[in-house]
């Protein structure tokens, strides 16, 4: 055989098992894509631990937010029955019982929202609400804390119930709201005026403990 036809022949052999081999290792490498496809295969992705900073509270301190606080004896925390409120106390007695519930993230500035827990209560005298509360500012923890107490007909309202409005007479307000970094946290108390009366002072304590996370 002429040396230039073997030539053209074997390399015609050769090019036609390569483009064979080429096409059958496409042909596999599409069958295990449709394979990965057809089971939903995720990449797998190493991705940086981004949680949050470790919070240690100090002993005896519960969390409320990016505060923490020393829980008064007695008091018992209960699952908030609104999204709204952040935390929730019961404050039992042998009289009976108050509630305490906390709020952050809500818009008004102390004052408005004053008003407006003061709007809650009728005065039992012909001195509004706003005119006979007690309310005093102390700087605790490096921040300002405005404290507020007052007295009267609790107008209670069930907002689930059409707006039904419950008059409890001899009921009791106990406040605080605190500027804290992050925002302001709004304390609002109430119950039986004989039972807040006595726990006037457990709730400046507990308010005074707060601190900063």
């Amino acid at each position: 055989m002429n040396p230039k036809y073997f030539i053209l022949t074997f390399t015609a052999i050769v090019g036609a098992v390569l483009s064979f081999y080429i096409i059958d290792q496409e042909s596999q490498n599409e069958v295990e894509m449709e394979s990965h496809v057809g089971h939903n295969h995720e990449p797998t992705i190493q991705v940086a631990n981004r949680g949050e900073t470790k919070i240690t509270l100090k002993s005896g301190y519960s969390q409320i937010g990016r505060l923490q606080a020393k829980i008064p004896n007695g008091w018992k925390r209960i699952q908030p029955s609104s999204s709204m409120r952040i935390a929730q106390f019961e404050i039992p007695t042998e009289t009976g019982s108050g509630e305490l519930v906390v709020f952050s993230g809500i818009g008004g500035s102390v004052e408005a929202n004053l008003e407006r827990w003061y709007g809650q209560f009728r005065s039992n005298s012909q001195k509004t609400i706003t005119e006979t509360a007690e309310k005093f500012i102390e700087n605790i923890n490096g921040m300002d804390v405005t404290f507020s107490f007052a007295e009267g007909t609790y107008l209670k309202s069930s907002m689930g119930m059409g707006g039904v409005t419950t008059e409890m007479p001899n009921y009791s307000l106990m406040a605080a709201i605190i500027i804290a970094p992050d925002g302001p946290y709004f304390f609002k108390g109430t119950g039986p005026k004989i039972i807040l009366k006595t726990e006037k002072e457990i709730f400046i304590s507990f308010i005074k403990s707060i601190e900063q996370l």
